[in-house]
C-alpha cells in the first residue's frame, strides 16, 4: 500500500508530490479529512501537515461530510465532487467517504506547523531562483 501525498505551502504558494510507502503510509490509515499528521510520515521532521482532501484509486473525491472509508452515491448540490452550471440543479454522484483508507490513491495535505529547515532541503529539492539570461 503507498499514497501520493500533495504538500501545499500557503507561504510562497508551491505545491510538493511525495511517495509514501508501507511504514509512512500506515502513519496515514484510520485518519480523515481535517487531521493533522506529523510531518515525520513525510521526511518533514518537526513539521505538522493538516489533510485537506484527496481521491481514491480510480479518481474519485475524498468528501468531507460524508463519513466513512466507502464509496456511495448522493444526492449533491454542489462542492466537493460536482459543480453546477444552474443555480439550485442537483445531482447523484459517486464520491469517497472522509476516511483515509487503503483504497486511497492521493491525500493532499497542507503545511500548518513549520520547522527548523526549509520544505525544499528536506525534501531533496533545488530552491528556484532568479534565472539570469545572458543578453549580450
Amino acid at each position: 500500500m503507498d499514497f501520493r501525498v500533495v504538500i501545499s505551502d500557503p507561504d510562497n504558494g508551491r505545491a510538493y508530490q511525495i511517495e509514501a510507502k508501507d511504514a509512512a503510509a500506515s502513519k496515514f490509515l484510520g485518519l480523515k479529512i481535517g487531521d493533522t499528521v506529523d510531518g515525520e510520515a513525510v521526511g518533514m521532521p518537526g513539521y505538522g501537515l493538516k489533510i485537506t482532501g484527496g481521491s481514491d484509486l480510480e479518481g474519485f473525491p475524498l468528501r468531507r461530510d460524508l463519513p466513512g472509508p466507502r464509496r456511495k452515491k448522493i444526492l449533491v448540490a454542489g462542492g466537493i465532487g460536482y459543480h453546477s452550471s444552474k443555480r439550485g440543479c442537483r445531482r447523484r454522484k459517486t464520491v469517497h467517504g472522509r476516511d483515509i483508507s487503503a483504497d486511497v490513491g492521493q491525500i493532499n495535505t497542507r503545511i500548518e506547523g513549520r520547522g527548523v529547515k526549509p520544505v525544499e532541503e528536506l525534501l531533496g529539492i533545488a530552491p528556484t531562483g532568479e534565472e539570469t539570461s545572458e543578453d549580450e
